[in-house]
Parts: structure tokens; C-alpha cells; sequence
């Protein structure tokens, strides 16, 4: 009984975290057209109770506590809000350099880094920054 219990418990956050990176997904899709760059360091992202400038090159660390980047830059909407960071993902995450686009939603702020629960692979699988 309770090896079914866990059973079900891990397939239950495994289908909520794939929700998640869904609507994550699905909210940039487009993200050449949808976002923009926050050009003033004094803007609050609010979730994170960070200024832009205090977030800028601030390392992203993986469900594991290995470091997978650091923060390029902060995105916002058409409304001026900001919603999601780009993190330059390191060669040695194993999806190649790049700098893909994390929603806020995804990223947890512990006082000294950010860290969230994607993996490598869903990280390979978000949207690309190019800007």
C-alpha cells in the first residue's frame, strides 16, 4: 500500500510540473513578439522582490542545487510587467550554450541565487532568447 501511495505521489507532481512548463510554454510561445527588455535596473519584479539590477548575473541553480546559468536579462510584457528572465544556460548542462527565456513562475528567489525545479531537459525545451 504505501509503495503505491509514493507511486502515485510522483506521478502526480511529474504531471503537475509537465502542466506547469505547458502553460509556461504556451504563455511564450512567440517570445520575439511578446516580450521585451527591461532597460531600467530600478524596476521591482515583484515575485522576486528584486530590482532588475539586483537580478542581473545572478546565478540559476537546478533542482539539485548544481548552478545551470545566470541571468542575462529581464523581460517584460506588452504592459510593462515583468514576467519572465533570460538565463545563459552553461555548456556543461548538457543542452548546449544558449540563453533560453524562464518564466518568474518558475524560479524561486533563497537570498543569495535563484533556483528552480526544471530540469535539463525541460530547460533544452524552452523558448531561445536571441536577441
Amino acid at each position: 500500500m504505501r509503495k503505491l501511495l509514493s507511486a502515485t505521489a510522483v506521478a502526480f507532481v511529474m504531471v503537475a510540473a509537465g502542466s506547469a512548463l505547458a502553460q509556461q510554454s504556451a504563455a511564450i510561445a512567440n517570445p520575439a513578439n511578446a516580450y521585451r527588455e527591461v532597460k531600467d535596473d530600478n524596476v521591482m519584479v515583484p515575485s522576486l522582490k528584486r530590482t532588475v539590477g539586483q537580478l542581473d548575473d545572478m546565478d540559476v541553480l537546478g533542482p539539485d542545487g548544481t548552478k545551470i546559468g545566470e541571468v542575462e536579462e529581464v523581460l517584460m510584457d506588452a504592459s510593462g510587467q515583468p514576467v519572465a528572465v533570460v538565463v545563459d544556460v552553461e555548456h556543461g548542462v548538457g543542452i548546449g550554450d544558449k540563453e533560453v527565456i524562464v518564466g518568474l513562475d518558475q524560479l524561486r528567489d533563497d537570498g543569495r541565487t535563484l533556483t528552480t525545479a526544471l530540469t535539463n531537459a525541460q530547460l533544452g525545451a524552452l523558448p531561445i532568447w536571441d536577441d
